[in-house]
């Protein structure tokens, strides 16, 4: 067990948001159950066609549904990237559609942030 992982969204040790999931299956952030979102890094960015950007455990998006050319991701993005995200400061989808960028945050997601 890593008592000191450090979370780069939120540039911060022990981040009980992004803490690595418990296999009892219970959601992060009161989202849908972690079995529909195991696939997806805590600390990922999805970016949807229209510009906003969610994190996995979004109750607008289904896990099933994120692929291009649609969707675009980040899966690592960088320390501080979700905060950051603002017209001025896009985040460019590094996989899935790569045309893909975010310049808004879901407000659902940010306020679990």
């Amino acid at each position: 067990m890593n008592a000191m992982q450090y979370c780069e969204r939120h540039e911060m040790h022990n981040c009980a948001d992004c803490a690595p999931r418990e296999p009892s299956g219970s959601a992060p952030r009161g989202s849908t159950p972690t079995s529909d979102w195991d696939d997806w890094p805590a600390a990922a960015i999805i970016v949807h066609a229209s510009g906003k950007a969610h994190l996995p455990g979004c109750t607008h998006i289904e896990p099933a549904d994120i692929r291009p050319p649609r969707y675009g991701w980040v899966i690592t993005p960088s320390p501080g990237a979700w905060r950051r995200l603002a017209p001025s400061h896009p985040l460019r989808a590094t996989q899935g559609n790569l045309e893909r960028a975010a310049v808004s945050r879901c407000e659902s997601c940010d306020a679990t942030q």
